[in-house]
């Protein structure tokens, strides 16, 4: 057997109290028009309460939908941050990759600058030694033509100048001198002619190792181009990252903002909602209100006298498995102001009165799924009033006496119920009681 439910009975159940402590008997002459009078404007008044207490219901329906969609929309936002921080994650590291990539840049291009001083120097110092060649090339060219030169005359005179230089010696001392002269200018002709000819073969060398060296400062030159393109092929890369990076950053930002404001949306439209309950609580309460005058007028009309004795059973003794029994209970997160009997077979059983009494409500309209649904009850004198609902069936009327053990009714699962059962409740001047203070269990 299920766990029956009442819901969200409160204000019925403060409803129903307030009608405890009217006494009614069946009044003579006109009082009979006078009680169906107040007893129909009391129905109107419980149909609104009950209208208002519907659309609390549709409302507290909306506030979970709302708590649903708000957590929704709250993981739609968590993971929208989560995406957030992982672009924020991945434009840093490009940002930090960037900014290595640009320290390769300006490390390579110093280098490039620093070659090109290089390069520079070198080729000031090939055009140097090339003006050295050509210097060196054209006192060779003085020399070889003194040397020609001197070579001609000897051949001329077939060494006879020699002899020539020699005859004008004017003593021995002079033709030794004259002698030595002649062998001096030949040997440093030959002399000069040999430095001469090594300077250039050295310059020569010199100038080919400086053109290979600037060869080779070329080529390094290129190396450190085609390196400086690759830096900046890879920069242009990795900014087209960063930019998708920022614009994937800030589209989950959007998004985050866009849950933002979607969940303030229904956090506003959750508290317009919760006013409304609360002024329908408060009209709710102002029906009761006037509830309770109409049912103490009708009160100082009824002579109904309190029977002393003991309190029968409300449905067949066979029945007396309890669903949830009065006070705290944890499933409705409030008081449960009778107790639920329930019991396999019990469906469209009968219902006793407990105690003698007067109807003073029967009510057999009701909104499925919702409050009470079908029930009765009995005024049974000095402010005692018993309660009897989720009835399937309701075969007395207000107004009319009962005697104790009377058949009211039949055991259903009308209004707010989750399997037949009967919801037994008494009441003192209002005040809800514990019924097994009163019944006892057969």
């Amino acid at each position: 057997m299920k766990k029956i439910r009442c819901k969200k009975a409160k204000s019925i159940v403060l409803t129903l109290t307030l009608l405890c402590g009217m006494t009614m008997i069946i009044p003579p002459c006109g009082e009979q028009n006078v009680r169906a009078a107040t007893s129909t404007s009391i129905t109107d008044k419980q149909d609104k309460i009950k209208e208002l207490q519907n659309r609390n219901n549709q409302i507290d329906n909306e506030i979970a939908s709302i708590d649903d969609n708000i957590s929704d929309n709250e993981h739609l936002q968590d993971l929208a941050f989560e995406k957030l921080n992982n672009a924020k994650d991945e434009l840093d590291t490009y940002n930090n990759l960037l900014y290595d990539m640009e320290q390769d840049i300006d490390a390579k291009q110093a280098d490039i600058n620093a070659l090109d001083i290089q390069i520079a120097a070198k080729e000031e110092d090939i055009r140097q030694k090339k003006k050295d060649i050509e210097f060196l090339e054209a006192e060779n060219e003085k020399n070889l033509e003194k040397f020609g030169d001197m070579l001609h005359a000897l051949y001329i005179t077939e060494n006879s100048d020699i002899f020539a230089v020699l005859s004008d010696s004017s003593d021995i001392y002079d033709l030794l001198v004259r002698t030595k002269l002649v062998m001096n200018v030949t040997e440093q002709n030959d002399k000069l002619m040999k430095e001469l000819k090594q300077s250039l073969a050295d310059a020569e060398d010199m100038l080919a190792q400086l053109e290979q060296d600037a060869a080779d400062l070329e080529t390094f030159h290129t190396k450190l181009d085609n390196d400086m393109k690759e830096l900046e092929d890879k920069k242009a890369g990795l900014t087209e990252k960063q930019k998708e990076a920022q614009e994937a950053s800030d589209k989950f930002n959007n998004e985050y903002d866009y849950y933002s404001s979607v969940i303030d949306n229904f956090e506003y439209r959750q508290s317009q909602l919760k006013n409304e309950k609360a002024a329908n609580r408060e009209e709710i309460e102002d029906y009761e209100k006037q509830i309770q005058r109409e049912i103490m007028l009708a009160q100082q009309n009824s002579n109904q006298t309190y029977q002393q004795g003991d309190w029968l059973w409300p449905v067949d003794t066979r029945f007396h498995y309890i669903t949830t029994r009065f006070g705290y209970d944890s499933w409705r997160n409030g008081n449960h102001n009778a107790i639920d009997i329930g019991d396999g077979g019990i469906n469209g059983t009968n219902i006793y009165a407990s105690k003698s009494g007067v109807v003073i409500t029967a009510k057999d309209t009701y909104i499925p799924g919702y409050s009470y649904g079908k029930y009765i009850v009995i005024d049974h004198g000095d402010g005692y009033s018993t309660l009897y609902a989720h009835c399937s069936a309701i075969y007395v009327t207000v107004g009319q006496s009962v005697n104790q053990g009377d058949v009211i009714g039949a055991v259903g699962s009308t209004g707010w119920s989750t399997g037949p059962h009967l919801h037994f409740a008494v009441n003192v001047n209002g005040v809800p009681q514990d019924p097994f203070n009163y019944v006892v269990m057969p």
